[in-house]
């Protein structure tokens, strides 16, 4: 069975790069939201998932560059 990773590294870079810009751009006005109400523990979660789609996409974005500098 495939992981996450596997299967993003499969999947075309601009769909990627697009899902996870839209993907932080909810997440960030998410947070902002949150910071308004004054709910810290909610900001606190939203930037954790926001590092995450970021690690994400830039781990998918090396491994991407890697195949095209070895082909």
């Amino acid at each position: 069975m495939k992981t996450l990773l596997e299967k993003l590294n499969n999947a075309p870079i601009g769909i990627i790069m697009i899902v996870g810009l839209a993907l932080s751009a909810f997440l960030f006005y998410s947070m902002m939201k949150a910071a308004e109400n004054g709910n810290v523990l909610m900001v606190i979660m939203l930037a954790i998932a926001i590092s995450i789609v970021s690690i994400l996409v830039s781990k998918v974005f090396k491994t991407y560059y890697k195949k095209s500098l070895l082909e």
